[in-house]
């Protein structure tokens, strides 16, 4: 995850660097071609370029949103994440101290059933995150296979849906009648994690404009190789001032900036792939697990 403006610039300088290879090789080549055949011979109406330069910079600006727009989408629902995680963990420890609020046969133990259940929460988390790496099957520790077999979670099915399903049918059959508010507040929450994994899914599922991506990269290429052509030497001063040779990085910079942000539009609109500009789920998750291990703490 890039943290720092200076971490920033290094991440963004090794996506440009074969950019600015590839843009210094060409317009180089063809400023040579350019000086060899005669000058102008080969050089399109600067008006054109302008035209053409407008369109592509408005197919980028709008795949750029948009792309944007999708990882800040994604962003929020890892919060809401973990905003619904921390309030059930709290209210699992607060409801679970109270024997009160439970049945006869559940008042015994109730610390027991609170720690799998802080457990099965952490493991929920775990599970989602790798759904969100595609890694569906991920191998268990000792303690959720134990877990998964007193719970009657299949891992054949959707492990996550399996999870909330034996955390709702434990809160179902552990609380009383008299604290129905208790239990209908926790499953609220278990709704909420239906909610938020089925955002979250949404995106992972839905592929990005990939019919619109291949048309901008195609109109982007095109554009960038006929910069040149557009651009063509810098005559100030005479042929022997020397001020042709601007030409070269000129081209080379816009060049580089088209293809570095067409670049960045891609790597932004896939939020949950594991690249330097996702989001940054794992650190998430890993802190929601964090917090369900300090409560574990708290219970003797």
């Amino acid at each position: 995850m890039i943290k720092t403006e200076k971490q920033g610039f290094i991440q963004l300088f090794k996506i440009a660097a074969p950019f600015i290879i590839f843009s210094a090789t060409y317009t180089s080549l063809t400023f040579v071609l350019e000086e060899i055949i005669g000058d102008h011979i080969y050089k399109i109406s600067g008006q054109i370029g302008s035209v053409f330069g407008l369109a592509v910079a408005f197919f980028l600006g709008f795949r750029m949103n948009s792309a944007y727009d999708r990882w800040w989408e994604a962003r929020k629902i890892f919060g809401e994440l973990t905003n619904n995680s921390n309030s059930f963990i709290a209210k699992l420890y607060t409801y679970y101290s109270n024997p009160e609020n439970f049945n006869s046969g559940a008042k015994s133990q109730t610390n027991t059933r609170v720690l799998e259940l802080l457990s099965l929460t952490a493991i929920y988390i775990r599970q989602l995150k790798n759904e969100m790496h595609q890694n569906f099957r991920p191998s268990l520790n000792q303690e959720a296979n134990e877990l998964y077999s007193k719970y009657n979670i299949n891992p054949g099915h959707k492990i996550s849906n399996e999870i909330l399903l034996a955390v709702a049918r434990s809160i179902e059959a552990d609380f009383a009648r008299e604290s129905n508010m208790e239990k209908a507040d926790l499953m609220q929450h278990i709704n909420r994690f239906y909610e938020i994994q089925g955002k979250a899914e949404r995106i992972r599922n839905t592929h990005f404009l990939m019919i619109y991506s291949a048309f901008t990269k195609i109109i982007v290429g095109f554009y960038v190789l006929l910069i040149p052509l557009f651009i063509g030497d810098i005559d100030l001063g005479g042929e022997e001032s020397g001020f042709e040779f601007l030409a070269v990085p000129i081209m080379v910079l816009i060049s580089t900036a088209f293809l570095t942000i067409n670049k960045l539009a891609n790597l932004y609109g896939e939020p949950f792939s594991e690249n330097i500009t996702s989001v940054s789920i794992d650190e998430i998750c890993k802190r929601i697990e964090q917090n369900c291990n300090e409560v574990k703490t708290k219970i003797k």
